[in-house]
């Protein structure tokens, strides 16, 4: 059985090939269905709002993940822990908290989170 992982969205990003970076061999990827909009936001802008070219490398980025888990149930405890005006990484604060309750590794391209429960894996 393969190692799990929670990845944000730019560790599923790397996972499907749209950025540069190692993913780990034989992990199986497991993501919140916040991330999947966090996907599509960041490929709309690197593809100039084209919706042929976002649709297909969407498609590509939602298929490498094994299984999507509701981020409804993270929601207070994210915004309380990562702070009420944050933003730039709530992605990867969410993807955190869902490692951390599954206690398993993240991979994630963020440097803006870090846990002492669980191992933080970056595609550098």
């Amino acid at each position: 059985m393969p190692r799990s992982v929670v990845c944000d969205a730019g560790g599923v990003l790397v996972a499907a090939g749209a950025l540069e970076g190692t993913l780990p061999a034989d992990v199986e990827i497991l993501a919140l269905d916040w991330t999947a909009i966090t996907v599509g936001r960041f490929l709309a802008v690197r593809y100039g709002g084209n919706p042929a070219r976002v649709r297909a490398e969407l498609g590509l980025a939602l298929t490498a993940v094994d299984e999507w888990f509701p981020v409804r149930t993270l929601v207070a405890d994210t915004l309380e822990r990562s702070g009420l005006e944050e933003d730039d990484a709530l992605d990867s604060w969410f993807a955190l908290l869902l490692a951390e309750q599954l206690d398993v590794a993240l991979f994630t391209a963020s440097d803006e989170v870090d846990s002492a429960r669980v191992q933080i894996i970056r595609p550098w």
